[in-house]
């Protein structure tokens, strides 16, 4: 049988892109071809979310419309990976009986064996342990145990990222898993059933794997995790927290910027804090989601902390190093959410000023403890005027944000030609006969400007002539 063709699409976070690149590089080992346009491709593999309702409703539908393509190509495989996988198990080929392959999160490095599997008319099927929340995980369709299993995937993933080359969307841009898994158990998420127990990486691997991608032409590299600043892990005669991983990363000759992403408020300390002030490598950025500003939501939430213990960290970063852009992420209609707690979340965001913030509407997630327990009972009709309204006063404060930075100078981290050039162009600073180029301050702010592509991937000087508040518009001062 000829090699696969094999065509990813990847939903969700910076984890799944990560998880692409794994997925690639497990494929072309094992003599894969990857197929750039999905009509070209006899597999098509589905790397999907299954934090929002939203995002698994694309997937089946986007899934759905094959239905005529495998009427005409009976050969063709249909994958569907990732957290919509281990959040259905096999109940999923019900629900989407076009798919012929499924696989969770942790056992991405045997794709070659379900593909050929699946191509074969076999059914080609894999899953992680399940956990019981705050109770011991429980796995009993093996003779190993629930942890050896996981530690077995997660070291063929290990392996993965080895071997993984620089392949982002940048050249100078790289992602690098700190730490897998999540045991936080907020309410509303399924991110700990679907991706198992918290397990930190060994400090080694990581820097050796920061160290190879810098060889490779990495300047930028973000360090990853669900709750990444809970990073623990011990290594040598010695125990390691996230600052103390950071400050060995800044210290790999040829790396310019050192990011982490993304930060549970309750493990944010003043170590961690201080990581803004010393370490001059590390971008002046914390993306820390708030998910609500009432106390009571909160409580509900699980999330560990108050609205005013939220906003002590945000001072404590913020006094490190005063000109850090903190980012956040909210839920609006969570189960009970009042006008007064709606109005408790809009008073912390105008205290706290983001620099951005995403706003979603709450959707049961099935087998989290909010589906289980509380009622969905805030109107779609109010949780709608509330989505708008947050994110309006989200605009309103990182457009006055921005405006503080017309005139300056800054250097920014040129990630892409701006996919939106025409959109986003202001004629009076643009050079027709040039691309418009996008790229990221220290502190996140997008920067869009007139440049030569071959600037993609380099830290380079400009000057700011104008904001909105999504974007700062600027022009090249000088090259790095």
């Amino acid at each position: 049988m000829e090699p696969p063709h094999v065509h990813i699409t990847t939903y969700g976070c910076q984890m799944n892109q990560l998880d692409a690149e794994l997925v690639a590089e497990v494929l072309r080992a094992s003599g894969a071809r990857l197929a750039a346009d999905a009509e070209e491709a006899d597999v098509l593999l589905f790397l999907t979310c299954s934090v929002r309702g939203h995002a698994e409703d694309r997937v089946f539908s986007n899934i759905g419309a094959l239905k005529t393509r495998k009427q005409r190509e009976p050969g063709l495989v249909v994958g569907l990976l990732g957290c919509m996988a281990q959040q259905y198990g096999p109940a999923l080929r019900r629900r989407a009986p076009l798919v012929d392959l499924v696989c969770a999160p942790g056992r991405l490095a045997e794709l070659p064996d379900l593909i050929a599997r699946a191509r074969s008319g076999k059914t080609a099927m894999a899953f992680d342990p399940p956990r019981k929340e705050g109770g011991p995980e429980v796995f009993a369709a093996s003779d190993l145990s629930a942890v050896a299993q996981r530690a077995k995937a997660d070291a063929a993933l290990d392996q993965a990222e080895v071997r993984r080359p620089l392949c982002g969307r940048s050249p100078g841009q790289a992602y690098v898993v700190a730490v897998r898994g999540c045991d936080n158990f907020c309410s509303y998420c399924v991110v700990p059933h679907v991706r198992g127990p918290e397990r930190s990486r060994a400090p080694s691997a990581i820097l050796e794997e920061v160290r190879r991608l810098v060889g490779q032409g990495a300047r930028q590299i973000t360090l990853l995790g669900q709750a990444v600043n809970q990073y623990a892990a011990v290594e040598g005669g010695r125990r390691w927290d996230l600052a103390d991983l950071l400050q060995a990363a800044a210290d790999v000759p040829d790396l310019a910027r050192l990011a982490f992403i993304t930060n549970h408020p309750r493990a944010l300390d003043e170590r961690l804090a201080a990581v803004f002030r010393n370490v001059s490598k590390v971008c002046s950025y914390l993306h820390m989601p708030a998910q609500s500003g009432s106390d009571a939501v909160l409580a509900r939430m699980n999330r560990g902390y108050t609205a005013a213990e939220y906003l002590d960290r945000v001072a404590m970063a913020r006094q490190a190093r005063p000109d850090v852009g903190v980012a956040s992420d909210f839920i609006v209609g969570f189960p009970g959410e009042t006008a007064a707690d709606f109005e408790a979340t809009m008073d912390l965001v105008r205290r706290a000023r983001f620099s951005a913030a995403f706003v979603f509407k709450y959707s049961p997630r099935p087998g989290t403890a909010a589906a289980k327990h509380y009622p969905d009972d805030v109107p779609d009709e109010e949780k709608r005027r509330r989505h708008a309204a947050l994110l309006a006063l989200v605009e309103e404060i990182s457009g006055e944000e921005n405006a503080k930075f017309v005139g300056c100078t800054v250097r920014i981290f040129v990630e892409e030609v701006s996919p939106k050039a025409s959109a986003n162009s202001k004629s009076e600073i643009r050079n027709p006969k040039s691309l418009q180029l996008r790229g990221r301050t220290p502190c996140n702010r997008i920067v869009v400007f007139d440049g030569p592509p071959r600037l993609v991937g380099t830290e380079v000087d400009v000057e700011v002539k104008a904001s909105s508040p999504l974007t700062l518009f600027a022009s090249l001062v000088s090259e790095a």
